[in-house]
């Protein structure tokens, strides 16, 4: 004969059936929650960087000569959004007064020197399959320079001032890229490129070099970064196949 189990027995057995059962569907229900959450959730976009370089020549006027500043640009374009980066300047100017003696040797000559670098900030406002537009955002930390030579009692004296040099500046770039020509993709890699700005000196020197004002530069371009999109992506598509 089968024994009957007492009532506290079963309610025991009850209890703790109930609490495993429930302990399970708990489980359950917060895997399939974390499941639901993780599949809602955007998948996180990786960081692109590219890199980019490019010469920086800049035509202006200062104390109403022409000058050019020379330059050079290396940096990073980050997913394909904006460029950021450092440059390296310098300007040498020699004054068009110049005075000369009897015999023609100058007597009194004066040259100014720019040298800076900068850190560099260019948003994209435009992309486009035949051209791209970008603001330009930089500030730099240099030192100026002026040498001025005189002839006194007939000697010459030659003295060097030297100033630090904190230059400010924004602007629009423009680059035109080349059409793609059948079996000359490669020059695409090439275009022109338009620059204008406006500079200011945050510190104002004693050497009073006038450097504010407008500047303005058309020139080649090379797009490092589209070459080296064209790489990864034949890349890809190799080890794709293999």
């Amino acid at each position: 004969m089968l024994r009957t189990l007492p009532a506290k027995t079963i309610l025991l057995i009850i209890c703790i059936a109930s609490g495993l059962l429930w302990n399970s569907v708990q489980a359950q229900t917060t895997d399939s929650a974390i499941a639901v959450k993780k599949d809602s959730l955007p998948p996180k976009k990786r960081l692109s960087l590219k890199p980019t370089t490019d010469f920086d020549q800049r035509f202006s006027f200062i104390e109403n000569g022409g000058v050019n500043i020379w330059g050079y640009r290396i940096g990073v374009v980050v997913n394909d959004k904006f460029k950021t980066g450092i440059g390296g300047y310098f300007l040498e100017q020699e004054t068009a007064g110049i005075k000369v003696d009897a015999d023609g040797i100058p007597f009194n000559q004066l040259k100014k020197s720019l040298y800076f670098g900068t850190i560099y900030y260019e948003p994209y406002l435009f992309r486009r399959k035949r051209w791209e537009m970008s603001m330009v955002f930089e500030l730099g930390y240099g030192r100026a320079v002026l040498d001025s030579t005189n002839k006194i009692r007939g000697r010459f004296l030659t003295k060097t001032e030297q100033q630090i040099f904190i230059p400010a500046g924004m602007g629009y770039s423009v680059n035109f890229i080349i059409p793609d020509i059948k079996h000359l993709h490669f020059l695409t890699y090439i275009g022109l490129n338009g620059m204008l700005g406006l500079r200011k000196a945050v510190f104002e020197s004693d050497l009073k070099y006038n450097f504010d004002g407008w500047y303005w530069s058309i020139g080649s371009a090379i797009f490092i970064d589209k070459i080296y999109s064209d790489i990864k992506y034949g890349r890809g598509k190799t080890a794709k196949r293999n």
